[in-house]
């Protein structure tokens, strides 16, 4: 994800305005980016790997985080992602799906800080409401399991 240009947001405007009416107004504003990374807690099944079992769960994690299945303003159900770690072959029981910001440019994550605590009500997480989505920039890093025992 990236901010549209000046020239693209210009070059927008022109080409939408000859289908609004007359008194219509037309302003583009660009979304905050809102980095996270996600980090879970499995008990694995007895004769399965581990490794293979917490591979396969990260790859579940990237597909679900893809930026292309996402939209601004989108909010973050945490039961699909312990649903959907439950449905990975191997895997016996959830117990802990953490979500975190990612912040710093110098890392290259977004500038914007945000309080995922403070915006999270029953197992959701809630946008900010100016428009924003949240991403996951290095879902090989950001994204990141480990296997537990009871």
């Amino acid at each position: 994800l990236t901010t549209a240009s000046p020239t693209l947001k210009q070059n927008l405007i022109t080409y939408m305005s000859q289908y609004r009416m007359l008194n219509d107004s037309i302003r583009i504003k660009d979304a905050f980016i809102i980095n996270i990374g996600v980090d879970f807690d499995l008990i694995i099944l007895p004769n399965f790997n581990s490794n293979e079992v917490v591979t396969r769960c990260i790859t579940a994690l990237q597909t679900f985080f893809n930026i292309d299945n996402q939209q601004i303003n989108q909010p973050i159900l945490l039961k699909e992602i312990y649903i959907l770690l439950d449905k990975i072959n191997g895997v016996q029981t959830v117990n802990n799906v953490q979500i975190t910001n990612k912040v710093g440019t110098a890392n290259g994550y977004s500038q914007y800080a945000y309080d995922i605590p403070g915006a999270t009500a029953n197992n959701i997480i809630y946008p900010s409401k100016d428009a924003s989505i949240f991403e996951v920039k290095y879902p090989s890093i950001d994204i990141r399991g480990r296997s537990t025992t009871l």
